[in-house]
């Protein structure tokens, strides 16, 4: 039996992301939950899909920046509810800019929202867990409390003196046999992020970036219930975050990360472009008037359906040069033509054409379904055809395999009848070639 059978467990912002996962774990523990959130919407659907589980599950719609309906909450929970055993402070907002543009409303909502809404939770309920001499009161940092990260000053700042307040706490409560857990989650691949752009290309490639190197809500949920059960005083969730703790002891780690986040993260004064020293190259990337180009071979079989050719496997080659005449809009992750190349060369498809013409596109599908899509058109004997070739499932972990293999489908252009099936791989023994084949070009051309 868990032991948190019967406990009762409240969950500021729990409506979604980490809060939500968090929730699922206790719910599978038996625990009763009480879930507060100011999306009303939100907080039913999860009432419902936690209700699925067999839990108990009260909702209620809560600004945690309102100290009396925060007061409200905590007089309801005890009196009504019957009292409480664990608090997470999870609810927080974000925000991304540098310090000398942060306005003070922002540091207002940041303060109430990342701060003042823990310490509402922990004096309204403090009262009740120090009576009965129990509880449990969790509350959520981040990570960024270890770094010096130029543009999440603001954020990192509250957050770091959230951590400071609770790990102060844990020791001030022990003799009350109440225990306080500091949690200090790494990125997470939820809407927290929703609405943040960044003013420069690397923090907006920060941001698109989020769903490859930032963990799943589930995960840190998970992470979460465990510190809980077995009582810890901090829990760190990433080995990063142990990096970036340990950094801080290093003066010259410390000044590398700073220094070199600050070089991707910070916009650049005007000047800067002038600065003797900076090569030709870096000044064309900036105003964008510079493309690229390179050569790639896939090679494989391709197998005809039954109106279109004999049956079984046959030879297929395709070597395409593909890239862009603008890199400032191929970069441009708010744009249109983000990451897709143009792409010209020829295909041999045995039994169909040999050589044969062709150009499209090359899309680097890697934030929207993780793939990347090869498309293009060519004509044999006077007939049409488009190819569409995909490299799925691509992963930081997987690249040496996701990145080799292209499920392709063969149509007829007229009709859409499908004419062949294919599997092509990039060869790894042809990739020095292909690295010797890119070629910058200067003023889009």
């Amino acid at each position: 039996m868990s032991r948190f059978e019967g406990q009762r467990v409240l969950i500021t912002g729990g409506a979604q992301g980490i809060g939500l996962c968090t929730a699922r774990e206790f719910a599978g523990a038996g625990a009763e939950l009480v879930l507060t959130d100011v999306d009303e919407e939100a907080l039913a659907q999860a009432r419902d899909t936690l209700a699925e589980l067999g839990a108990t599950v009260h909702t209620r719609v809560v600004d945690v920046t309102e100290r009396e309906r925060v007061e409200e909450l905590a007089r309801w929970v005890v009196d009504e509810l019957g009292g409480l055993d664990v608090l997470i402070n999870n609810a927080g907002v974000g925000h991304m800019g540098e310090l000398t543009e942060t306005t003070l409303a922002t540091w207002d909502k940041l303060i109430e929202v990342n701060l003042l809404g823990p310490l509402y939770h922990v004096y309204a309920f403090l009262p009740h867990f120090r009576e009965k001499r129990s509880g449990h009161i969790v509350n959520i940092s981040s990570g960024q409390a270890f770094f010096r990260l130029p543009t999440w000053g603001a954020y990192a700042a509250i957050k770091a003196a959230l951590a400071s307040f609770s790990e102060v706490l844990h020791y001030e409560l022990k003799k009350h046999r109440i225990q306080v857990t500091t949690v200090y989650p790494f990125m997470v691949s939820t809407g927290f992020y929703d609405g943040i752009e960044g003013k420069t290309w690397g923090s907006r490639m920060a941001m698109k970036l989020v769903p490859y190197y930032s963990m799943r809500p589930e995960k840190v949920g998970r992470i979460v219930f465990k510190a809980v059960q077995r009582g810890k005083r901090v829990e760190t969730v990433s080995v990063i975050n142990d990096l970036g703790f340990y950094a801080q002891f290093i003066p010259f780690a410390s000044r590398l990360i700073a220094r070199s986040s600050n070089r991707l993260l910070a916009p650049r004064a005007e000047t800067d472009a002038t600065r003797p020293g900076v090569s030709e190259i870096l000044r064309k990337v900036r105003r964008g008037d510079w493309g690229f180009r390179i050569t790639e071979v896939m090679t494989g079989e391709h197998e005809f359906e039954p109106a279109f050719g004999d049956a079984g496997k046959r030879p297929m080659e395709f070597c395409v040069r593909w890239g862009t005449n603008e890199v400032r809009h191929w970069s441009d992750s708010h744009g249109g033509r983000f990451l897709v190349n143009a792409l010209e060369g020829s295909v041999t498809i045995d039994g169909l054409c040999r050589d044969a013409p062709c150009e499209g596109s090359l899309e680097l599908r890697y934030f929207e379904d993780r793939t990347i899509r090869y498309a293009f058109a060519f004509e044999s004997d006077g007939v049409a055809y488009q190819y569409v070739g995909q490299k799925v499932d691509i992963r930081p972990w997987n690249l040496p395999w996701s990145h080799t293999r292209c499920l392709g489908r063969l149509t007829r252009a007229d009709t859409g009848e499908l004419v062949s099936t294919s599997l092509t791989r990039f060869r790894l023994r042809s990739a020095p070639r292909f690295l010797a084949s890119l070629r910058f070009q200067g003023d889009g051309k």
